[in-house]
């Protein structure tokens, strides 16, 4: 069953009325048949029903079954109209043809035909038995009136024909459509993922997986209960007490779900069937996604369902692994750069301040047993070696400071990033820095770097804005960030009350900001863009080490 009245539903009525309002001008002004005033009383009657059965066909949506009693409804009323006006003569006959429009357009191939031979065998019966003046027999009569069944027929086919390729166009453009939407989906989780810390990933997969199957709800059981205080993360409705039976069955089932590849149905007495499938890698079980499932549902789209959940658990076990490398990747490389350090530190500054501790030494022992002049000589040596020391910790420390090495600033990175983004999408980005950038830490630079990324380019991809105003603020105690844009905007109220239509980015900077003890709100109107605003308090960085190495300059 298709939808009723789309594209198409302005020629339906247009063929409709036009039709009706020909013939009845033809039945009023021809010679034969009852009196004017009969004739006009039923074509008065004629647009009542047709009236009657369009608003009824306009009501009807994707129902089937009204459809098909309309359409038979209507079919009825055709033949009864024929009757009172002359049967094959009639001409209202053409008017047949808007029930067996609307039978081939919208209901099964079968019922079409079971009713247009209804209608073949009722019309030539009336024709045979009550205006059969010259004693035809009903070859003769399908003779006579085979142009008008041969043009019934042939437009039935044509508009089945017609209605199939278009049936099929539309589930080709819903395939479309939905492929368009899972690669959206696809590249705001690679994103979110990528821009996201691990212990964030989780509630990520679990929205991700609520707006991918458009169900009610969807958890995320995560096995690592020590490294995260909330051991199931639910996302979308979740009835009262559901997450407790929840969390209980599968610490019940954690040992078979372990061994499982592929999808499987939970149930809870109380609670309905969820679809569940494992998350694992091939050194790790990180724990179970799922999605809480209505039965109708899922008898309909259980293919759909399984395909997306083994996507998710795949996708999810890779950017988990992945995070989980570059964990201890970075804490190798912090261990080897703590080995370089101690090295340098060993070979170089070590050495020195070894020789001035022995010199020192040697001279308290043998000060008074030398002369002036030797005791000058070897305090000239030892002010060398601190010198030595002096410049080599120096040295050590410059090549370690960007901000003293005269390296890249995290702010210059930032610059390089929204230029880029300026070019590409031509659009015009206003970036404006007050404070200095070096007193933010680098877990500071890199939650404000992504929200100031995740911002504007949604203010690009989704409010197709042209102008967009980026104010940070660093003071001492707090970290202020503005982002304007004059895009299209959007109603804040609706859009944040959804889950389903909160996109991942907006979820993952409140996830950033709330990491750090901040707040943010966002603030828009339809057509006046959108303002996103935050404060986050933080503590700078320790400089004492530069203040020494200032005054030792």
């Amino acid at each position: 069953m298709r939808k009723m009245f789309s594209g198409e539903s302005r020629v339906f009525y247009l063929y409709r009325f036009i039709s009706l309002a020909g013939t009845s001008l033809v039945y009023a002004i021809e010679d034969r048949g009852p009196p004017l005033g009969i004739k006009i009383g039923i074509i008065l009657v004629l647009f009542i029903f047709a009236t009657w059965i369009t608003d009824l066909y306009t009501r009807s949506g994707t129902a089937s079954r009204t459809i098909k009693i309309t359409v038979g409804l209507e079919m009825t009323g055709m033949m009864v109209l024929h009757l009172l006006s002359g049967g094959m003569d009639s001409p209202f006959l053409w008017c047949v043809f808007n029930p067996a429009w609307m039978a081939a357009s919208y209901l099964s191939s079968v019922y079409c035909w079971f009713m247009m031979l209804s209608y073949f065998l009722f019309i030539t019966a009336f024709t045979y038995l009550f205006t059969n003046g010259q004693m035809q027999t009903i070859g003769e009569i399908l003779l006579n009136d085979n142009r008008f069944y041969l043009m019934l027929l042939f437009m039935t086919l044509t508009i089945q024909l017609l209605a199939g390729v278009k049936n099929r166009l539309e589930i080709a453009n819903a395939r479309t459509t939905e492929t368009m939407e899972h690669m959206k989906s696809l590249y705001q989780i690679v994103e979110a993922a990528t821009h996201s810390d691990s212990e964030n990933l989780k509630i990520i997969f679990a929205e991700f997986a609520l707006k991918l199957t458009k169900l009610k709800m969807s958890f995320f059981w995560d096995v690592n209960e020590n490294e995260r205080p909330d051991h199931l993360i639910t996302q979308g409705v979740s009835p009262i007490g559901i997450e407790a039976s929840l969390s209980e069955a599968i610490d019940l089932q954690e040992a078979e779900l372990r061994q499982l590849d592929c999808c499987r149905v939970m149930s809870l007495a109380d609670y309905g069937d969820f679809l569940v499938i494992p998350i694992k890698s091939s050194t790790r079980f990180w724990g179970v996604m799922g999605v809480k499932i209505e039965f109708a549902c899922y008898e309909e789209g259980k293919h759909g369902y399984i395909t997306q959940l083994s996507f998710l658990s795949e996708l999810c076990s890779v950017i988990l692994e992945r995070h989980q490398l570059e964990r201890i990747e970075n804490q190798l490389m912090i261990i080897e750069e703590q080995n370089r350090i101690a090295d340098e530190m060993h070979d170089s500054v070590s050495q020195y301040i070894f020789g001035i501790v022995y010199a020192v030494h040697s001279l308290s022992r043998k000060w008074k047993e030398i002369s002036k002049d030797q005791i000058k000589e070897q305090l000239q040596i030892i002010q060398e070696s601190s010198v030595a020391a002096s410049q080599e910790l120096r040295s050590t420390i410059y090549s370690l400071s960007s901000r003293k090495n005269g390296g890249d600033f995290w702010i210059t990175t930032v610059k390089s990033h929204l230029d880029s983004l300026s070019k590409l999408h031509a659009v015009k980005v206003n970036l404006h820095v007050t404070g200095d950038d070096h007193r933010l830490h680098v877990t500071y630079q890199k939650a404000l770097f992504r929200i100031i990324s995740e911002s504007t380019g949604n203010a690009i991809r989704h409010g197709q804005s042209t102008i967009i105003k980026v104010d940070l603020s660093i003071k001492s105690d707090e970290v202020k960030l503005s982002v304007l844009d004059n895009g299209s905007g959007f109603s804040v109220s609706e859009r944040l009350s959804d889950p389903k239509a909160v996109g991942l980015g907006v979820n993952n900077m409140k996830l950033l900001v709330q990491s750090l003890g901040g707040t943010i709100s966002i603030q828009s109107t339809q057509g006046k863009g959108t303002h996103i605003q935050l404060t986050i308090p933080f503590q700078p960085q320790d400089n004492k080490e530069l203040n020494e190495l200032q005054m030792m300059g």
